[in-house]
């Protein structure tokens, strides 16, 4: 706790620097931001990681931060009970879908932003462009599919609102959690400036998320020889299930 008040601490001293030597930063087009550390390493002890993001504005000015995952189709099941049985009835599947989005505002951002620059730039979870793979359900009200796609992802914790803080008017700081089921891959980090309800600036970083250790080897392998890698999987079941049958007929 006290290793990470320290870091809090040398990254305020930083940008009170920043301010200090480059007076001009944060009248720049561009909103000067950072992040305590840009790749996440995630090995089989991986139970989450917290990143911190910092920044300078101005006053008069609000910051909305976004953070978009690797994008994916993503399929969502209706499941209906029949005779006392669940049964998955229909299924909508969406492409290129953001499967972790973050926001990180000061207050609702319905408030901060005119609804079009919204809709434009995809700010908010209802803000997402979801469009169907399949041709024949752009003809069918995906409302309820796409309550169920976002329920589902803010249950996993993959899609979620974070508190940004502001301090004096000249800086701003959020806290990103990435719990343990976060997927591998480049995630966008935006951050944009925002006076009388309109977008005046923009910018972006990238966080990278990887695997590592043994579970990364294994990773690849099954991402390079899909064919080896399963051939592989069978023989090792193979051999398991027929040396506990062996342990269990000499007991």
């Amino acid at each position: 706790m006290k290793i990470e008040k320290i870091k809090l601490f040398n990254y305020k001293i930083l940008i009170l620097f920043c301010i200090i030597v480059y007076p001009n930063l944060a009248n720049s087009q561009k909103t000067y931001f950072d992040l305590s550390q840009n790749e996440i390493n995630i090995d089989t002890n991986f139970t989450g990681q917290e990143l911190i993001l910092f920044g300078l504005t101005e006053p008069k000015q609000d910051i909305i931060v976004i953070v978009r995952g690797p994008k994916e189709d993503l399929t969502i099941r209706n499941k209906k009970r029949i005779l006392g049985f669940w049964f998955n009835t229909n299924s909508v599947t969406f492409a290129k879908v953001p499967k972790v989005y973050f926001i990180c505002s000061n207050y609702n951002i319905e408030y901060l932003l005119d609804a079009n620059e919204r809709f434009e730039n995809e700010i908010g979870f209802h803000k997402i462009k979801l469009v169907p793979k399949n041709e024949k359900n752009l003809f069918i009200d995906l409302k309820d599919w796409h309550e169920s796609l976002i329920r589902i992802q803010k249950k996993k914790n993959l899609y979620k609102q974070f508190k940004l803080e502001s301090i004096d008017e000249k800086l701003f700081q959020t806290r990103l959690y990435f719990p343990a089921n976060i997927p591998t891959g480049k995630y966008d980090v935006t951050t944009y400036r925002i006076k009388d309800k309109k977008i005046i600036s923009l910018s972006n970083k990238l966080i990278l998320i990887n695997k590592s250790g043994i579970g990364s080897k294994i990773y690849f392998f099954a991402q390079e020889n899909s064919i080896l890698y399963g051939i592989v999987t069978i023989i090792f079941a193979i051999i398991i299930g027929s040396g506990a049958a062996i342990i269990f007929r000499k007991l």
